[in-house]
């Protein structure tokens, strides 16, 4: 599938404003990485604090990413809601969520690939729904900031440089690596089709709406399919 990629197409960021200078990215990102790293090792933990942390970084991320002019504008030509006006928008959104789901739901009937303890508790009823606050964080306030960073800046800039193939590949990485979990091959497919979702539909939006489906999904409603 990412062979038949077009090599002509690009995401709508306009020449002039898609080449975020090589300073303003790395300041950036280090902003981001380096104080998101001390927020994750805040000791807020207990029910008190759940979804806190998550809150905290969203708030930063939100603050940095807006205050920089270039970023600011450089996201904000993804926000295409346009491309809601198309069906095939609402195709990726059902694909990105039926086959990581689909694949997961194989994994545990035939109990391969997943971590032993992860199959056992979801075979056994035995995985409880998050918080309110933390489900907020997991299926609203994350699915933002990181298609922001991962189908917003990494991919346009990719796509800028190597060929459609490489460019989703690549993203499609990088992302399962910061996400290495009990079911780490359905987080690296999704990976893909997210990126792919994107890439087809020219927008990072329809791809928050079936990044957030997702983790909804594995916070809450997998209690009833």
């Amino acid at each position: 599938m990412l062979n038949s990629l077009p090599a002509s197409e690009h995401l709508p960021v306009k020449e002039g404003v898609s080449t975020i200078r090589f300073k303003t990215l790395c300041i950036y990102l280090i902003m981001l990485v380096v104080p998101g790293y001390f927020i994750y090792k805040l000791p807020l933990h207990g029910v008190t604090y759940e979804g806190v942390k998550g809150l905290i970084w969203f708030t930063y991320f939100m603050v940095v990413t807006l205050c920089y002019k270039d970023i600011r504008t450089f996201i904000a030509l993804l926000l295409n809601v346009k491309a809601f006006k198309k069906p095939g928008t609402y195709i990726w959104i059902l694909i990105t969520f039926m086959l990581p789901y689909i694949m997961l739901h194989l994994c545990l009937y035939f109990e391969v690939f997943l971590d032993k303890y992860f199959m056992f508790y979801f075979n056994n009823h035995m995985l409880h729904a998050s918080s309110w606050r933390q489900t907020i964080d997991v299926a609203v306030l994350t699915p933002i900031t990181e298609e922001i960073v991962f189908r917003g800046i990494l991919l346009t800039i990719l796509l800028r440089f190597v060929k459609p193939f490489w460019a989703v590949g690549t993203t499609s990485i990088l992302f399962g690596l910061i996400h290495l979990s009990d079911i780490w091959m359905i987080t690296i497919l999704g990976g893909v089709l997210l990126t792919l979702t994107t890439y087809k539909t020219k927008s990072i939006l329809p791809a928050m709406v079936a990044h957030s489906l997702w983790n909804l999904y594995m916070v809450q409603l997998f209690l009833y399919f």
